[in-house]
């Protein structure tokens, strides 16, 4: 653990024991044996919570490796029912994060890496470095998160219970959810959902900073993260309470809205305008732009924006300059292809060709 975890993360617990060590914590936290039945099973304590357990409110264990023991840089207790872990690193295996099975809403912030989502038997989401991921659990739901081998990643994790989120808010966050991503990845019979979108650039300086350590006194710090937390929150809000269709679009709708997501992918590199998007799928502009949202959460310009994007990192992976995949994913000017993608993907154009051409070299000497 980072020296960010070290002396805060008891800070505040109630009838803590003080016998109980910072490492001993964690070996409670990760579990000595490897769970055998992982797989979108819902994991459940098989004894009573202690008044200092209070990690039981909002995650799971995982088994205690030293991959995880170098990945989990922050696990603090931001208030009441309220957790904060940051996960960074390089992990040698891959390592998978079971369901909480409790109640419990989650935002995940995508600073670098990539991740697999599944919720029992539902799709499997993948959200990449820049996405926004919400999720929803319900008490015997089974999930299970997997973060890839030999991969950097950086996920910022901020976790509710039921009991804290109405404390934070009387927003109706599970309703909100799923009429703004009714194409979510659910679980047939469950309550649960996860859904993924682009993160605004607010969220990811709030996820930023909350991998931070700006201050030195524990107290200090504590309140601190709990007002970015609060604000992290509120921004999922906004997200969650924008306007929906005055009407619900026919299954001819969906299709129009489903072809013009087809049109951004394989045509990204032109311009598409909402209202030329719309005029070439047959939809009316008040319609293409509703839809869209409601089906993962963007604006024609941000969806455009993130599908460029992602094309723009494979292609740097491949071998071809910065300039040349600037050009093909469609952007003429060199420094607002490197904002944009610094603000997705956290690095320059130029640093993530460097990594990736490094990482390669790597694999193939190993």
């Amino acid at each position: 653990m980072q020296s960010e975890y070290r002396g805060i993360l008891f800070s505040g617990l109630t009838n803590f024991r003080p016998s109980l060590t910072n490492s001993r914590l964690r070996n409670t936290l990760v579990q000595e044996n490897a769970m055998s039945d992982l797989a979108r099973r819902a994991y459940m304590y098989d004894t009573p919570r202690q008044p200092h357990e209070w990690w039981r409110s909002t995650l799971p264990t995982v088994p205690a490796t030293p991959d995880w023991e170098k990945t989990i840089s922050i696990l603090e207790r931001v208030d009441e029912g309220v957790s904060l872990v940051v996960l960074r690193g390089r992990p040698e295996a891959e390592l998978t994060l079971p369901s909480p099975g409790t109640r419990v809403f989650g935002i995940q912030v995508l600073l670098a890496g990539s991740t697999q989502i599944a919720l029992d038997s539902g799709p499997v989401c993948q959200p990449r470095a820049g996405a926004l991921v919400l999720s929803q659990y319900s008490d015997q739901l089974g999930s299970e998160v997997r973060l890839p081998a030999r991969s950097d990643m950086h996920v910022v994790d901020l976790r509710l219970s039921a009991e804290a989120l109405l404390r934070a808010t009387s927003f109706p966050i599970a309703e909100r959810l799923r009429r703004r991503f009714a194409g979510g990845y659910g679980s047939p019979g469950h309550e649960g959902l996860v859904v993924s979108c682009s993160a605004s650039h607010e969220m990811l300086k709030l996820a930023q900073s909350l991998s931070s350590t700006p201050l030195t006194d524990p107290a200090a710090l504590r309140l601190w993260r709990r007002a970015r937390t609060q604000e992290l929150l509120a921004h999922v809000i906004e997200l969650l309470a924008a306007p929906a269709l005055n009407s619900p679009l026919t299954s001819t709708e969906h299709e129009q809205v489903l072809r013009a997501r087809r049109l951004l992918g394989s045509r990204y590199a032109e311009d598409w305008p909402a209202a030329r998007l719309a005029q070439a799928v047959g939809l009316s502009e008040k319609k293409l732009r509703a839809g869209l949202w409601a089906a993962c959460g963007k604006s024609v310009h941000a969806h455009l924006r993130e599908i460029r994007l992602e094309h723009a990192a494979d292609s740097l992976a491949g071998g071809m300059s910065v300039t040349q995949v600037a050009l093909a994913v469609g952007y003429e000017n060199l420094s607002h292809f490197g904002k944009a993608f610094r603000a997705q993907f956290g690095v320059l154009p130029s640093e993530w060709k460097s990594t990736m051409t490094a990482r390669a070299a790597a694999l193939e000497s190993a």
